[in-house]
């Protein structure tokens, strides 16, 4: 799920599994078992969303919102 949102950014902002890869300090085939697997840490999901200048809200049922940035 989270992946899917990722590769819809990386395609809108014309970025490439190889440019991500190489800014997580990563081969392009360690990221795409991640986006197979969707399990990121939270240090690299906030690398991959500073990268793709996105921002990452959680919001849940009670009206409660975490906005990192």
């Amino acid at each position: 799920m989270v992946s899917e949102k990722i590769k819809m950014i990386m395609k809108c902002k014309g970025v490439s599994n190889k440019e991500l890869a190489e800014h997580l300090g990563i081969s392009p085939q360690a990221l795409s078992n991640k986006f197979y697997r969707d399990n990121y840490s939270v240090s690299e999901l906030v690398s991959i969303l500073n990268y793709l200048e996105c921002d990452l809200i959680i919001s849940s049922k009670s009206d409660i919102n975490i906005i990192i940035k």
